[in-house]
């Protein structure tokens, strides 16, 4: 009886340690490093209920303290968004980016358009007739904000220090004959590809680009791709994140924002070609800064077995 009740015991205290690992080790993200670029990978989270993932979001400022917001998740992700930005003391959002229309990149932004001015939109042309991108387009219009459109070329300047190119979508966009029927992959497809360059460090978003996306832009771009710092695509599941990809990327920090471990595979093929590989539902918001010469600090909100 009494051995019985030491193995218990033994058992319980080893499930609670790693609980109370998991609460000591937690650290403050959200501060700011002057003179840096600093990037901010969100950790969100939707009810249980939901049937959509909750999304990605980053928050990205410039050395010089210009605030990017690049996607803001599920709409009930929004809140927590709001929350994040209010603890890093930002009063306006000077660049909204939406990498494309689906509901968890787009779907918190009215709230985040409630509660923040935003200087300008960044968008595909893509038009997606569902009630999520109308009440986006919505809150644009009605807090007249102005919008550009982006595809493969352009480029814009983030700050005085960070120039952004943009390698995806194509100008024109050919719509399939059934959409949006079936259209997930075509969507994610259409993605923003963007590319920050401050000094010789570099950082890379694309959104939710599927393999054969990414095979064209390996393609078309090659080396041109490579950076340092990297969004897993598609919250770092195998639908994306093809080793062709990664070995082209050559990145040295990865994060994926997704509720969960989407790929072992992806994961394993990003460490064995030299990334350290960061996963929000494990690290919690994820906090990468970066000077002009390639130095980068990562802290990740609550210690995790992926690193």
């Amino acid at each position: 009886m009494k051995k019985t009740l030491k193995i218990q015991f033994f058992l319980l205290i080893m499930l609670l340690l790693p609980l109370l690992a998991f609460g000591a080790g937690n650290q403050n993200v959200f501060t700011r490093d002057a003179g840096k670029f600093n990037l901010y990978f969100l950790d969100l989270e939707v009810s249980a209920e939901a049937t959509d993932k909750s999304g990605d979001s980053t928050v990205l400022i410039s050395p010089d303290g210009k605030v990017m917001l690049l996607d803001c998740g599920h709409p009930e992700s929004g809140r927590q968004v709001v929350d994040a930005l209010h603890a890093l003391g930002i009063e306006k959002i000077d660049y909204f980016v939406a990498s494309h229309p689906h509901i968890d990149h787009i779907g918190g932004f009215p709230e985040i358009a409630e509660n923040f001015p935003i200087g300008k939109v960044y968008r595909t042309a893509l038009e997606y007739p569902t009630d999520i991108y109308r009440r986006f387009v919505s809150a644009i219009s009605e807090k007249n904000i102005p919008v550009e459109m982006l595809s493969e070329g352009d480029a814009f300047s983030f700050g005085d220090q960070i120039s952004v190119e943009v390698f995806n979508p194509s100008l024109e966009i050919t719509y399939p004959s059934n959409y949006p029927d079936n259209s997930t992959q075509f969507v994610n497809n259409t993605s923003l590809a963007l590319k920050f360059s401050y000094g010789e460090s570099t950082a890379w978003f694309s959104g939710d680009l599927y393999v054969p996306q990414e095979r064209v832009l390996v393609m078309k771009y090659g080396e041109a791709l490579q950076s340092d710092v990297a969004k897993a695509n598609h919250h770092g599941g195998d639908t994306s994140n093809s080793l062709k990809w990664i070995k082209n990327l050559k990145a040295t920090v990865v994060v994926a924002m997704h509720d969960d471990v989407s790929s072992m595979t992806v994961y394993n093929n990003y460490k064995k070609y030299g990334a350290a590989y960061h996963l929000t539902r494990n690290d919690g918001n994820v906090k990468v800064s970066m000077d002009e010469k390639k130095n980068y600090t990562v802290v990740d909100e609550k210690e995790s077995w992926m690193n």
